[in-house]
C-alpha cells in the first residue's frame, strides 16, 4: 500500500489534486468494493474516480452548468462501478450483464446503508444506477446527466491515460499530464488489471454467454476463447454467429409477421 495511513484510499494527491472525498459514504462504499471484488478491480474503481475528479475540471462541459455536480454520487458511481465482477458470486445473477448486475448491487448497497432518505433521494439513486449500467455505454452515457458522464469518462480515462482523449482528438497530455497519471497509477497500481480483464470477460462469455453477444465482451470470447487462452473459441464463435446479429433477428421476426398480415 503505498500510502500507509487511516486515509488511504483518501490520501491527497497534490499534483494530480484529484483526491477522493472521504465521507461516510465513499468510506463505505469502498469498504463494500474491496470486500467483494479482487484487488485490481478495486485499484482500477479508484484510479477511475481520480480521472473523473480531474476531468470535471478541465472538460468544458461541466463549467457553468445550471447545478452543481453531484460529486459524492460521482465518486460512488465510479467506485461501485464493477460490482459486476464480483468475487462473491452470490451477489450476482445468471442471466444479467454485468454492468446491470453491478448498477442493481449498488442499488441494494445504498437502499440497505441507512441513508437519509432526503439527501438520497430516488433520484440521487438513479443517477448513480445508469453511471454503472451505462458505464460502457458512450453513446447514451454521455447524453445523460452530467454525473452520469463524468463517470463513464473517469473510467474511460483509466484505460488511456494521458493518451485522453483518444488519439486524433489532442496531443499527448492534453487532459491528464503524464505526471498526473504517474502519481494516480503509483497511488493504485494496475496489480495485473489487463490479464484480469481478459479473464473476467472471458468468464462472462462462459458462464452467462447470452448477456455478451449484443456488446463489446462478446469480443473477447471471440479473441480469448472462454478461458482467456482460446479454449471454447469457436464454439463461442458458432453460437455468436446465430445470436450476435441483430438485423437478420429483426428480418426474420418481419418476414413471420408478414406472412400472418397476409393470410
Amino acid at each position: 500500500m503505498p500510502f500507509p495511513s487511516p486515509q488511504f484510499p483518501f490520501h491527497p494527491l497534490p499534483l494530480s489534486n484529484a483526491t477522493i472525498p472521504k465521507t461516510p459514504l465513499t468510506e463505505a462504499s469502498h469498504a463494500f468494493l474491496s470486500a467483494h471484488t479482487s484487488q485490481a478491480t478495486v485499484n482500477h474503481c479508484l484510479r477511475s474516480a481520480c480521472f473523473a475528479l480531474l476531468l470535471i475540471k478541465r472538460l468544458p462541459n461541466f463549467a457553468n452548468l445550471t447545478n452543481p455536480l453531484d460529486t459524492e454520487a460521482i465518486v460512488v458511481s465510479v467506485l461501485l462501478h464493477d460490482m459486476g465482477w464480483a468475487t462473491t458470486k452470490s451477489l450476482l445473477s445468471s442471466d444479467t450483464r454485468f454492468e446491470v448486475d453491478g448498477a442493481n448491487i449498488a442499488r441494494t448497497f445504498l437502499t440497505g446503508t441507512g441513508l437519509d432518505g432526503t439527501t438520497w433521494d430516488t433520484h440521487r439513486l438513479q443517477l448513480v444506477w445508469d453511471a454503472i449500467a451505462l458505464h460502457t455505454t458512450p453513446s447514451i452515457a454521455l447524453h445523460k446527466e452530467p454525473e452520469v458522464a463524468a463517470a463513464y469518462l473517469g473510467i474511460y480515462a483509466d484505460f488511456f491515460g494521458p493518451y485522453f482523449p483518444p488519439p486524433g482528438n489532442g496531443k499527448l497530455g492534453a487532459l491528464i499530464s503524464v505526471e498526473e497519471y504517474r502519481e494516480i497509477v503509483r497511488a493504485f497500481p494496475r496489480e495485473g488489471f489487463k490479464d484480469g480483464l481478459i479473464q473476467i470477460m472471458c468468464g462472462l462469455c462462459r458462464e452467462k454467454p447470452d448477456t455478451t453477444f449484443d456488446n463489446f465482451v462478446s469480443e473477447f470470447g471471440l479473441e480469448f476463447g472462454m478461458d482467456g487462452k482460446g479454449s471454447g473459441k469457436e464454439e463461442f464463435k458458432a453460437e455468436w454467429e446465430v445470436k450476435g446479429h441483430v438485423m437478420p433477428m429483426l428480418f426474420e421476426g418481419l418476414d413471420k409477421c408478414a406472412v400472418i398480415e397476409e393470410s
